[in-house]
């Protein structure tokens, strides 16, 4: 035979047994052949990955091997409906089927977990499987024959979603767990709607949440945490809304004991600390942004609903707030003596830092009223700024500032300072203690940030912050000036004089502040206080126009003119002499 037809011949045969080979895959008799033999090249198509090769996990071989999984699925639902149609014939008793059908759901799971892991498909059909077997049949048992309570229904659904974790925990295979808990929670979810028996749920959203943080702990299973973290939020929150609205538990309800909520309240902070201190101090994670929200919104959800039981019981109020300093306290004492290195670390001590001053705000807040909570957070915001000189933490002269403003709002002192010094309000205007104190507090809270470190360079936080607390200060003590002025104003010329001078005297306040400012800047070299010049200028003019401009009386607009337009003129020859010193 002539060599072109013997070659065309030679061909043609590969080109046959390439179409059997692919056929024969196409069908799952055999497998891929990655070359030919004796060292001829692999056929056309020969090399492609298939669906359960390593490379290309959860893709079909073909249509076809979908068919015998789909099958298998079916025929496992068949099983479950044998087993409903032997219960309701009276072969099995009702708890007989459900332990049948529970023992039947398991083995789903675990042909599921055994499953190759390259076959993810097959393994979710055995898993889907595996849920629609057991979630009809406890609901069912529950709520149509009345088989088990809730509680057993909730033991039993706790048991089937930690076995699922369990089996699938050595490949790690997170589909599986994730059909398990799926199953766990919404059967739960359906039950707890159709029962009205909230507590046996609740508690199991959170056992399943405890379980799932364990995992969190032992790094497995994070991308599922926030399923069971708002399962178990809004179940509490729903307990919570139940016991405490102001119609009570409705009709139809199973009963709710204030001890279980405190303790469903309880579990859920505990629950969430105790996960968050081990994967952030034991196991060195870092913070993600999963665990600062959920801690968060637990300690929200828990404080919230214990204070809304202290109509019930007075003794709740005192204990959430000791609980709540006592963690601030273990924060501060974390985040400052363990994580304050920088680097990789960072994150958790900021938030750490963060909790413990949110903590030490709600506490004190929850155990102290308006006006002692004032004189605390000032003793606090003393006392943060010192300590952060002497040891160089700006995060805590940073929380003493913050403390400073808390105390000044809720003492009134700010609102005073204010009314006094752009308003028309007399002396002394209210509590004339919060003001004063208020001055002296801020006062001292400048004077101890600029001594220390007063070496260091200061950082822009650091200069903010100074000019944040100097600020407070001197409006505090421009206010009691402009209120001791006008009050001695009306002592001379009687209550019934015109309040334009005063207007005129508020003005010369504001005007000879920022003289003052400006002198003391250059004098001492406060940055802050220049910074702070303009500001006092651009109150003033807000007074001029929006007040002074408006008085009946041409001589006290005279002198408000005068006084403005003289330091207008005056300071930026104070502001020169700065600059050349």
């Amino acid at each position: 035979m002539p060599q072109p037809e013997w070659d065309a011949l030679v061909e043609e045969v590969r080109d046959l047994r390439s179409r059997v080979a692919r056929m024969e895959m196409a069908m799952g008799m055999s497998a891929p052949a990655a070359a030919g033999p004796a060292g001829t090249p692999a056929a056309p198509g020969l090399a492609e990955p298939a669906l359960d090769t390593p490379g290309m996990p959860g893709i079909l071989e073909s249509p076809t091997s979908l068919l015998p999984v789909l099958g298998r699925a079916l025929l496992g639902l068949a099983g479950a409906f044998l087993l409903r149609a032997l219960t309701e014939a009276g072969t099995f008793s009702p708890k007989m089927g459900v332990a049948i059908g529970l023992i039947y759901a398991m083995l789903w799971l675990v042909w599921a977990a055994r499953t190759p892991a390259a076959r993810r498909l097959e393994a979710a059909l055995h898993g889907l499987t595996s849920v629609l077997v057991l979630s009809p049949l406890l609901f069912e048992a529950v709520t149509s024959f009345h088989a088990i309570s809730t509680w057993t229904a909730a033991a039993l659904l706790l048991g089937f979603t930690l076995f699922g974790m369990a089996v699938s925990w050595r490949k790690d295979l997170l589909i599986v767990a994730t059909f398990a808990t799926l199953a766990g929670l919404g059967t739960s979810a359906a039950l707890l709607l159709a029962t009205h028996d909230v507590l046996p749920f609740t508690f199991l959203f959170l056992a399943i949440a405890l379980a799932m943080e364990v995992s969190a702990c032992l790094n497995h299973w994070l991308s599922e945490r926030w399923l069971t973290a708002t399962a178990a939020d809004l179940s509490v929150l729903l307990a919570t809304w139940l016991v405490t609205g102001e119609r009570g538990l409705p009709e139809g309800y199973a009963a709710i004991p204030h001890a279980a909520l405190l303790g469903a309240l309880v579990a859920l902070l505990g629950i969430y600390l105790a996960s968050t201190i081990v994967r952030t101090l034991l196991r060195g994670f870092t913070f993600t942004w999963f665990e600062t929200a959920q801690c968060a919104l637990a300690f929200v959800i828990s404080m919230g609903g214990g204070l809304q039981l202290t109509s019930h019981d007075a003794r709740v109020a005192p204990a959430l707030a000791i609980l709540a300093l006592v963690c601030a306290a273990a924060c501060y004492l974390v985040s400052f003596l363990m994580l304050d290195g920088g680097g990789e670390l960072g994150r958790n001590f900021h938030t750490y830092a963060t909790f413990g001053f949110l903590l030490t705000v709600a506490g004190s807040r929850i155990l102290l009223s308006g006006a002692a909570a004032a004189v605390a957070w000032s003793v606090l915001a003393v006392a943060a700024i010192w300590v952060g000189g002497v040891f160089l933490r700006l995060t805590l002269k940073l929380h003493g500032g913050i403390f400073l403003l808390l105390a000044l709002s809720t003492s009134s002192a700010l609102e005073q300072g204010a009314g006094l010094l752009l308003g028309s309000r007399t002396w002394p205007g209210g509590a004339p203690w919060a003001i004063w104190s208020g001055a002296l507090t801020a006062c001292l809270c400048y004077a101890i940030g600029t001594r220390h470190g007063a070496a260091v360079t200061p950082s822009w936080s650091s200069r903010t912050l100074r000019i944040l607390v100097a600020g407070t200060a001197v409006l505090l003590v421009a206010g009691i000036a402009a209120g001791l002025l006008t009050s001695a104003y009306h002592a001379i010329f009687g209550a019934e004089a015109t309040h334009a001078y005063c207007a005129t005297l508020r003005t010369f306040v504001l005007s000879a502040t920022a003289l003052l400012l400006a002198w003391a800047g250059g004098r001492w070299e406060r940055q802050e206080f220049g910074r702070l010049v303009y500001p006092v200028m651009a109150l003033g003019a807000y007074r001029m126009i929006g007040v002074d401009l408006h008085q009946d009386r041409t001589g006290a607009l005279f002198l408000s003119l005068l006084l403005y337009g003289g330091a207008l003129i005056v300071l930026p020859k104070l502001i020169r002499v700065r600059a050349a010193a």
